[in-house]
C-alpha cells in the first residue's frame, strides 16, 4: 500500500469469498510492521479456516485527510501450512482518481486454476413516472449471483448527464466486480437523506458489460419509502 502524499492511515476492510464458507472478514488500522524501504506492510491477523478463496474485496473509510492509497498487490499467507495466494491489484483506493472507488474486488492468481475475469457491470435504476418518485438520498446495491456477491457499493457517479435518481429517468453506474455467473438477485434501498427521500422504483438491470447483449431484470414497481409502498427504504429483487 503506497499513500498519497500527506495522506493518513485509514480503516482498511479485506474479505475473501470462497466456494464454501462464503465470507471471511479482516480489519486493517495500523499496520503491525512496516517495511518501508519496499513500500510493503505486514499484517499477522487469526482467522478460521478460509477454505479455497478465490477472490477478496478490500475497501477503506472515506475519513477526513484520506488522499488515497495506491495497492499494488496483496500476498496472503497461511503461516502454518506456508501456502500463498497472489492478488495483482495495481489501482488506487481513493475518490480523487483513476476510478474513484474506495471499494475493489481481485481473483487469485494461482497455477492450477483458471484466474477469473473482473467485470465492470452496469446497473440501471429506472425511476418511475410519478409525483415525487425522485430522491436526493444516498442509494446503495448490492449484486448476488451464483458466485458470490459484490458487497454493498454506493451508487454515485451516474454515466447519465444530469441529477440522478429523478422522475422517469434511468441512471446507469458501474460496479466493478469478479464476476458473479448468473445474477440472481439485488439488494437496493437508500439512507433517507433529504426531504421527501422515498422513491418510486420501476425495475433495476443489469449486463455485464456496456458492450454485453446479455441483462438481467429485477422489476420491482413500488416505493421505497417508509411511508408508501413497501414502507422499507431497503427490499430484495429477484432476476425474471
Amino acid at each position: 500500500l503506497i499513500p498519497a502524499s500527506n495522506s493518513i492511515f485509514p480503516s482498511f476492510t479485506v474479505k475473501f469469498r470462497n466456494s464454501t464458507l462464503g465470507l471471511g472478514k479482516i480489519f486493517l488500522s495500523e499496520p503491525a510492521l512496516t517495511v518501508p524501504s519496499s513500500s510493503c506492510y505486514l499484517v499477522q491477523v487469526e482467522t478460521g479456516d478460509l477454505g479455497e478463496v478465490y477472490k477478496i474485496r478490500v475497501s477503506c473509510d472515506d475519513v477526513p485527510g484520506f488522499k488515497g492509497w495506491h495497492l499494488k498487490s496483496f500476498h496472503l499467507q497461511e503461516l502454518h501450512m506456508k501456502q500463498e495466494l497472489n492478488f495483482e491489484c495495481n489501482c488506487w483506493l481513493t475518490l480523487e482518481r483513476g476510478d474513484k472507488e474506495l471499494v475493489k474486488e481481485f481473483p487469485a492468481v494461482t497455477e492450477d486454476q483458471k484466474t477469473l475475469p473482473v467485470y465492470k457491470y452496469v446497473v440501471s435504476v429506472h425511476i418511475g413516472d410519478r409525483w415525487g418518485a425522485g430522491t436526493f438520498a444516498n442509494v446503495y446495491i448490492t449484486l448476488y449471483g451464483k458466485r458470490g456477491d459484490t458487497g454493498v457499493r454506493k451508487l454515485d457517479t451516474s454515466l447519465m448527464k444530469g441529477r440522478k435518481f429523478q422522475r422517469n429517468k434511468v441512471d446507469s453506474f458501474l460496479v466493478e466486480a469478479v464476476s458473479l455467473s448468473h445474477l440472481q438477485k439485488v439488494v437496493i434501498g437508500h439512507d433517507g437523506e433529504g426531504y421527501g427521500a422515498g422513491m418510486y422504483l420501476k425495475m433495476v438491470t443489469v449486463k455485464e458489460s456496456q458492450d454485453s447483449d446479455k441483462e438481467w431484470v429485477f422489476p420491482l414497481w413500488n416505493w421505497l419509502d417508509t411511508h408508501l409502498g413497501l414502507c422499507e427504504t431497503v427490499c430484495e429483487i429477484v432476476t425474471v
